[in-house]
């Protein structure tokens, strides 16, 4: 995931959690709130409980892994924060990138089509 795709500030956090709202997996939980315009900006969370700093450490890092390849359909304005649950410890990587994808339907934030795709459909006509 590119650093131009997270939220860095504390003031961007805590503006999320205020006006977002939450969705859950078994994993992971989901707080976004939209906004009209921007590019889209994603923060994670791993709390203490999860473990030492290398076990969090590595969570952040498989959960910037998986969303990486979902940030092209998710819509503009987005603001997301991924928290970290404990079964995800133990999880693997394509049952985080599925809950992700899960949580951002649910949430109603992926578009249709990605815009890869439409790239690809204007230069086969």
């Amino acid at each position: 995931m590119k650093r131009c795709y997270s939220l860095k500030r504390n003031k961007e956090f805590r503006r999320t959690y205020r006006v977002g709202r939450s969705h859950g997996a078994k994993c992971m939980v989901l707080i976004s709130a939209l906004r009209n315009k921007g590019e889209v900006k994603i923060g994670f969370s791993v709390g203490k409980k999860l473990g030492n700093a290398v076990v969090r450490n590595r969570v952040k890092r498989r959960m910037r892994e998986a969303i990486t390849p979902l940030i092209p359909q998710i819509k503009d304005g987005a603001k997301l924060i991924f928290i970290a649950r404990q079964p995800i410890v133990e999880e693997s990587f394509i049952n985080i990138s599925q809950s992700m994808r899960y949580l951002l339907k649910k949430a109603e934030l992926l578009c249709e089509s990605a815009p890869q795709d439409a790239q690809g459909e204007r230069d086969t006509q």
